[in-house]
């Protein structure tokens, strides 16, 4: 079923550069969604895998799951959901046009897990081409400050945001500006395009908490799912899949800019 975005919330995505979605989802499919993020989750890894998983080390020094990318195509509900009229329509609502499934990840955030920098998302995706993205955030578990909930800068989409060698946001501009958190309980959603700077601490809390994201670019542009995956593979492949020794420096700058997956790539450096 269709859900319709009112003349209000359009305003406000335009202005603020998010958009809350607190009843997007029913308490069914809320629930659908966590058990289909633990399956995800719980999925064996092997080299013919497509999923792609990458790992974190944490605050006790294990390595952990950090987050899984490229599983719409293996998991029949999920992949509904997120090319689905209900996401789908939302999308063409707030950008005027066709979307299309640009990549997917359920990021995890176990309990003791680190957070990302701030940084914003088109950062990314500038060798792909100059693309125009939506991203939706649908909260598996509840989230909120004790456990590293999302934190956005209202308004930051329309702002020039300084961006370091390291593809994060400069620590000066980071500490000038007001931060706002994003809380959700589970099933709700957040909306926000790929110039809003954003970051999330570490989950201090006991409880895991899990977020699922999608990111989307216009139909106009194609559809450029597979062969950004099959790049980024080359580029940036799941923990499992790295040789002794292999360095990646181009896709952890890439791809893993301000996230605790380059803990993992920091270890093999110090192991070498």
């Amino acid at each position: 079923m269709a859900y319709n975005i009112g003349e209000q919330d359009k305003a406000f995505f335009a202005e603020h550069g998010y958009l809350i979605i607190r009843d997007l989802l029913s308490p069914e499919e809320t629930s659908q969604l966590q058990t289909s993020a633990q399956e995800v989750h719980d999925w064996p890894n092997d080299e013919s895998s497509p999923w792609m998983p990458y790992a974190e080390i944490n605050a006790a020094g294990e390595q952990v799951l950090c987050r899984t990318e490229n599983y719409a195509a293996s998991h029949s509900w999920l992949n509904g959901l997120l090319r689905g009229q209900k996401l789908m329509g939302i999308l063409y609502e707030l950008g005027g046009e066709e979307y299309r499934l640009f990549k997917e990840k359920i990021n995890y955030k176990l309990a003791g897990s680190g957070g990302f920098a701030a940084h914003i998302d088109s950062t990314a995706y500038t060798h792909v081409k100059k693309i125009k993205h939506l991203a939706i955030l649908l909260a598996v578990d509840p989230s909120n400050q004790s456990n590293g909930c999302l934190e956005v800068v209202d308004g930051s989409h329309e702002m020039d945001v300084p961006i370091g060698s390291d593809n994060c946001v400069e620590p000066e501009w980071v500490a000038s500006q007001s931060w706002a958190p994003v809380e959700l309980e589970a099933g709700q959603v957040l909306i926000f395009g790929s110039y809003l700077a954003h970051r999330s601490a570490a989950n201090h809390s006991t409880q895991d908490r899990r977020a699922l994201y999608a990111t989307y670019n216009r139909a106009s542009e194609g559809d450029l799912h597979d062969d950004y995956y099959r790049q980024r593979t080359i580029e940036y492949p799941p923990t499992h899949l790295r040789k002794p020794g292999q360095r990646f420096e181009l896709g952890s700058l890439r791809y893993g800019y301000g996230s605790p997956m380059l803990s993992v790539d920091l270890g093999r450096q110090l192991a070498v």
